[in-house]
C-alpha cells in the first residue's frame, strides 16, 4: 500500500463515478480501476459496489470505514514529507514541461547540485495541467510550465519570456522576411508551445488546419525536420542548438508569434522551501545571459520577498 493507492481510493470516495475520478486524477478510467482492484486485494474486501450499467458510484460498509483510515493514512505520509523539506540533505521535486529539459535545464541542475550536494533531485516531464495538480497533491515542490491554470492552492509567478523563432531544413528555399501568408502548414512539424502560439497560428491557419505531423513532445522533432520542405515554429533556444548542430536553419518570420512565457508554480505558502528558491535564482541567473530570452521583473521580486 502506498501513497497513490490512498490518494486514488479517497478520490474515488469523493467522487460521483469512476469516470469523475479517473478525470481528476488524469488517468485512465481502466488503470483507476486496476490501482482500486489491487487496493482491495491488499486488504483483502471490497470497497465500492459493483453494479452492471450502474453509473453511481456507492461505497461498500467496508469502502465507509476505510476513508476515516485513510485520511489519517494521507496526513501522516504529508507530514512524513514534511521532515524532509527540513532536511539539507532532501529531495528536490520538479514537474518541467518537456521543451524546458532541451537547452538549460540540465546546466541549472548540474549549478545547484553544487551548491547543495547533499540534495537529490527527481525531475518529472509533465504538462502544465498536470504539474498544477501535482503541486496540489504535493507530489512534487515546484513545476515549471507554459500554460497557466488557477488553482487555489497554487501560485503561479511569471518567470521569462522567450522568443519563437521559425526553423527548416537545410536544404530548403525559404528565406528570411518570409510572411505567415507565404506558409503551407502541410508542410508543418507542429507542437502547441502555448497558448498565444496557439491564438496566433489559429489566426494564419484555422482552428483546424492540415499539419505534415503533430507531435506532443520533441523527441521526434530534428528527424522529421528533415522531411522535404519541413518547417516548424519553436523557442529560440530549441531553434538555436538545432541550427548549431549544422541540421537546420534559423530564418526571420515576419509576423511570428509572440513571445512565450515561462511560468513557476509551487505552492501557496508564505515561505518557499530554500532548495526551491534557490533553483529558481540559478535558473533565473543562467537564462539572463542568452538574448532571446527576457527576464521578468515581478520574478525577481517575488523570490527577494520569499
Amino acid at each position: 500500500m502506498n501513497y497513490n493507492d490512498i490518494h486514488t481510493f479517497l478520490t474515488i470516495a469523493s467522487s460521483s463515478s469512476l469516470s469523475k475520478a479517473a478525470e481528476l486524477l488524469f488517468v485512465s478510467q481502466p488503470a483507476l480501476s486496476h490501482r482500486l482492484s489491487a487496493l482491495e486485494e491488499e486488504l483483502g474486501t471490497e470497497l465500492i459496489i459493483r453494479r452492471k450499467g450502474s453509473r453511481v458510484l456507492e461505497l461498500t460498509e467496508a469502502g465507509q470505514k476505510f476513508i476515516p483510515i485513510a485520511q489519517k493514512w494521507e496526513e501522516l505520509w504529508l507530514e512524513t514529507g514534511k521532515l524532509k523539506l527540513n532536511n539539507p540533505a532532501s529531495l528536490l521535486r520538479i514537474g518541467n514541461v518537456d521543451s524546458l529539459n532541451f537547452y538549460f535545464i540540465p546546466q541549472v541542475i548540474g549549478d545547484f547540485l553544487k551548491k547543495h550536494d547533499g540534495c537529490s533531485i527527481h525531475v518529472d516531464t509533465m504538462r502544465s495541467n498536470i504539474s498544477y495538480r501535482a503541486v496540489e497533491n504535493r507530489e512534487i515542490d515546484l513545476g515549471l510550465i507554459t500554460n497557466p491554470h488557477f488553482f487555489k492552492k497554487v501560485q503561479t509567478i511569471p518567470l521569462f519570456e522567450e522568443k519563437l523563432v521559425f526553423l527548416c531544413n537545410r536544404n530548403s528555399e525559404y528565406r528570411d522576411g518570409l510572411l505567415p501568408s507565404q506558409l503551407n502548414c502541410e508542410d508543418e512539424i507542429y507542437i502547441p508551445w502555448s497558448n498565444t502560439f496557439l491564438m496566433w497560428h489559429d489566426y494564419w491557419f484555422g482552428s483546424d488546419p492540415k499539419v505534415k505531423v503533430s507531435l506532443d513532445n520533441m523527441a521526434l522533432l530534428r528527424q522529421l525536420l528533415e522531411l522535404d520542405n519541413a518547417w516548424a515554429i519553436m523557442p529560440a533556444t530549441i531553434g538555436r542548438r538545432l541550427s548549431e548542430q549544422n541540421s537546420c536553419r534559423m530564418i526571420e518570420l515576419e509576423n511570428g508569434p509572440e513571445y512565450r512565457t515561462c511560468y513557476a508554480i509551487m505552492e501557496d505558502q508564505r515561505k518557499a522551501n530554500l532548495h526551491v528558491t534557490d533553483f529558481l535564482n540559478i535558473l533565473l541567473d543562467t537564462v539572463s545571459c542568452i538574448p532571446e530570452i527576457t527576464i521578468l521583473p515581478q520574478s525577481r521580486q517575488f523570490l527577494q520577498n520569499l
